[in-house]
């Protein structure tokens, strides 16, 4: 039998990878993934020759354990309280964990963001100075606004689309960066399809279908979830906060009850610490 160069073992990166990942030239029958009727029936894949199975652990570790014990950090990620709660968040210990809700707040910005002088850009100015006042050594955080507020809604798809891929942490990271640090309008769609695929793709990943792992895209061109499972997300998290209130800027649920604003973090070195799940 003739070998070709594509049965070659080759470099992630080169020509025959992309062909292999995206099952240009087939070498070997993938059977479809697993479909359950819950979460786990999603994660196995099968990959790779002699039946080698992978299952998912980002995915397992977050869909398991009491999710509902855990304490829920509600917080529009557009807001610079959302960038001091990663700042302040991402040192702590594991000793507790909160889960991030990315709630919509409506400040009657534009679904394609808002640009230019005005009442708003005015308001979340005044906000970042207080919340720059808040902030503890080590913590940087930008002398003004990026050029565009966007609204919260894409942003928000864009996180639950990660949570729902096991990748919650890693995708809000990627979001708050580069809108806080590079000025990117994290709510247009094809900046987030160039942001977000170094976090959500992998290039051992085997073809499935689904264009988030596949090319890291999160939402549609009107700026909505692409999956069920994040728009159900999403409407959950906004539900929840509409029953608290719409308590601003951030709140902080826990057994004991809500905490908001400055309360809801750790002071300092000598505070509990709280880990961002």
């Amino acid at each position: 039998m003739t070998t070709t160069s594509l049965d070659r073992p080759t470099e992630v990166g080169t020509p025959q990878a992309f062909y292999r990942r995206h099952n240009t030239f087939p070498r070997f029958l993938t059977p479809a993934r697993p479909r359950g009727s819950g979460r786990g029936g999603d994660l196995a894949l099968v990959a790779g020759l002699g039946g080698l199975v992978r299952a998912d652990r980002e995915m397992l570790r977050a869909g398991a354990g009491p999710a509902e014990d855990l304490p829920e950090l509600y917080v529009d990620l557009t807001s610079p309280w959302a960038y001091l709660a990663h700042l302040r968040l991402q040192g702590t210990g594991p000793d507790v964990a909160a889960r991030w809700c990315a709630v919509q707040t409506d400040h009657g910005r534009p679904v394609a963001g808002l640009r230019g002088p005005g009442p708003e850009q005015d308001r979340v100015r005044e906000e970042l100075a207080a919340v720059r006042a808040l902030a503890l050594d080590g913590e940087e955080l930008p002398h003004d606004i990026p050029p565009v507020l966007p609204h919260p809604r894409a942003v928000a798809a864009a996180y639950a689309e990660g949570v729902d891929l096991g990748r919650g942490p890693q995708v809000r990271a990627a979001l708050l960066h580069a809108y806080w640090v590079e000025g990117r309008d994290i709510g247009d769609p094809e900046v987030l399809r160039r942001i977000l695929p170094p976090v959500l793709v992998a290039d051992d990943h085997i073809c499935d279908g689904d264009p988030r792992r596949e090319f890291g895209y999160v939402v549609t061109p009107a700026r909505e979830p692409l999956s069920d499972a994040a728009y159900h997300l999403l409407r959950r998290w906004q539900q929840r906060w509409d029953e608290l209130g719409r308590p601003e800027p951030l709140a902080l649920v826990e057994a004991a009850g809500t905490r908001t604003g400055a309360a809801a973090l750790p002071a300092g070195p000598s505070a509990p610490p709280l880990h961002a799940a």
